[in-house]
């Protein structure tokens, strides 16, 4: 009986971890989290905006950390650089189990791993892995709190074995250059600005997709270009992935003063082509997009980062998708605002103790913002090369158009192994077609195939009676809003293994969520066959409009409500 118990344990043991590379190709590594507390402490300054970074920029960021970090931040840097530059190649083992109290459901994984970290010369490098996945969940179906994504970088195949399907997944990057000038190309997740999780320009929750970066980074100054080759998927199913999407990327940023950096950005989404012209890295994008008739979906926007005292770093962003920019210059600002924002208050002592760092930050999505539409191709069933999603999800903030998120988070570190994150996210969202003006409406259930009414991504503002909401912006504004409160701690024991030069990792989570009104993101409005005659003809707008209203009044039932939930996990890998 005790032989019994004991081997129930270590399968449990063996079978349950949440999923991290262990590669600088990949943004999912803690070393860009401990990297995140090194630039609020003030250690490390004035990087590259687009992650992930190449090999000699790691290794010279960890230098610099070894060079002017106390006794415990040189202990963590020098774990990384055994890490990553001590060997070449490590093999391991990842494993995963899920559950959660709501459907009760379970989830589990297992992967083989090969992890790369070579450097040919001083200016080449490669960093990569190389899983082979068995999950019986695929990553839009795994267990995870609200608005969290998968990090497994894997798509559905025919390859099952039973409830198993057995999935490759590769992360890889190739770098020539420098620390300070380089090119860095592969397939990998990416993230951009001063803010590493789930920010608004490039979100590291996204899947990973192809990208091509080069980078000039200068004391004073720094240059970025960026082009992601992603996944068009259709407005109607986000399962069905289409090629030549991309997202080109070109920022500059200033750094006048040691405590203060300001950049401007632009980006453009478009597809079914590529478009040398948005390689071109001093060529405005907003020019460029005039010479192919203005058909693509350009963006501007602009981040800075303050340093008002040692440890605390502010950082902002703004991403403008469409603006009224007549009416604005008039001072009149109940207008058309398709905009993104962010802003964060981090602190990290640049003493270390158990208090490691504290994040307050607030993200807000703008109604329509993110769902682009060419205007004159409403067929939801076409692939959509310029609303900003990749695989079917944003590739920015992971967060719906007409939502908002407040999030806290604590890291502890009461010994040098061993991290606790505590953490608080309040999320609130709209759907925007609740209020939606009748002659819109009258669209919406009269047209079949057309017209996506769920409030997310794939909801854009075209119709073929012009734009909604053209020249308004009701964030928020709506009768029903959807409420999820979040919280819950993460706790890792991250050891090395002194035999081999490998590691092991120890993870913990629990989170408690509160979901109000979970059926918000539900069509608003559909087609109803009934209201239009064989002719094509359509019913009387009054009779539209009863019909209309009773799907409303449907809607809204069925979107109230609350669901309490508990995630719970608990991990471990291991590496050699």
């Amino acid at each position: 009986m005790r032989t019994k118990k004991t081997a129930v344990i270590l399968i449990f043991f063996f079978f349950i971890s949440f999923v991290y590379a262990q590669v600088a190709a990949d943004p999912l590594d803690y070393f860009y989290d401990d990297l995140n507390i090194w630039e609020t402490m003030g250690i490390v300054r004035n990087l590259p905006a687009v992650r992930p970074y190449p090999l000699p920029l790691v290794r010279s960021i960890l230098e610099t950390v070894l060079e002017r970090g106390d006794s415990k931040q040189r202990a963590l840097a020098q774990s990384h650089y055994n890490r990553f530059f001590s060997r070449s190649v490590s093999f391991g083992a990842k494993s995963g189990l899920a559950m959660d109290t709501h459907k009760e459901f379970k989830q589990m994984e297992l992967a083989l791993s090969f992890d790369a970290n070579l450097i040919f010369s001083e200016n080449i490098s490669l960093s990569a892995s190389v899983d082979g996945w068995a999950v019986n969940k695929l990553p839009n179906e795994e267990l995870l709190p609200a608005w969290e994504r998968s990090n497994k970088n894997i798509v559905k195949d025919n390859a099952k074995v039973g409830p198993f399907y057995i999935l490759p997944s590769i992360t890889s990057s190739f770098s020539v250059g420098n620390p300070d000038i380089y090119i860095n190309a592969g397939l990998m997740r990416g993230s951009w600005g001063p803010f590493y999780e789930n920010g608004t320009i490039v979100g590291q929750q996204a899947h990973n997709s192809g990208q091509f970066s080069f980078a000039v980074n200068q004391p004073d100054w720094c240059f970025n270009l960026s082009l992601f080759a992603l996944s068009a998927t259709p407005d109607n199913d986000i399962n069905n992935y289409y090629p030549e999407k991309y997202l080109s990327i070109h920022s500059i940023e200033y750094r006048p003063i040691d405590w203060f950096s300001i950049s401007i950005f632009e980006s453009v989404m478009y597809g079914g082509r590529l478009d040398l012209l948005y390689l071109l890295p001093l060529s405005p994008y907003m020019i460029s997009q005039g010479n192919t008739g203005f058909h693509d979906n350009s963006y501007l926007g602009g981040t800075f980062t303050v340093r008002p005292l040692e440890g605390m770093k502010i950082d902002g962003t703004l991403l403008a998708d469409d603006l009224s920019f007549n009416d604005i210059v008039k001072l009149k600002f109940d207008t058309k605002w398709r905009i993104a924002g962010q802003l964060g208050v981090s602190y990290a002592p640049r003493k270390s103790g158990i208090f490691t760092r504290v994040i307050l930050d607030y993200t807000m999505v703008t109604p329509y913002t993110y769902s682009h539409k060419e205007g004159h191709d409403l067929d939801s069933t076409a692939p959509n090369f310029q609303n900003y999603g990749h695989a079917g999800q944003s590739f920015g903030a992971a967060l719906d158009p007409n939502s908002d998120r407040i999030n806290l988070k604590v890291r502890l570190r009461p010994l040098e192994a061993i991290d606790v994150d505590i953490v608080g996210i309040l999320i609130r969202h709209g759907n925007v077609n609740e209020g939606m003006d009748d002659r819109r409406i009258r669209e919406y259930v009269t047209a079949d195939g057309l017209y996506i009414t769920d409030g997310t991504l794939q909801n854009s503002s075209g119709t073929n009676n012009g734009h909604a909401f053209f020249y308004s912006t009701p964030f928020l504004s709506q009768e029903t809003i959807q409420y999820i409160w979040q919280t819950g701690l993460d706790i890792s024991c991250r050891l090395p293994v002194l035999k081999t030069g490998g590691h092991m990792v120890f993870r913990f989570g629990y989170r408690f969520e509160i979901n109000i009104n979970p059926g918000v993101r539900e069509k608003v409005y559909t087609f109803d066959e009934a209201l239009v005659n064989s002719q094509g003809v359509r019913e009387p707008d009054a009779v539209l409009d009863a019909a209309a209203r009773n799907q409303l009044k449907s809607w809204r039932d069925q979107a109230k409500g609350t669901i309490y939930n508990n995630y719970i996990s608990a991990g471990f890998e291991y590496f050699f």
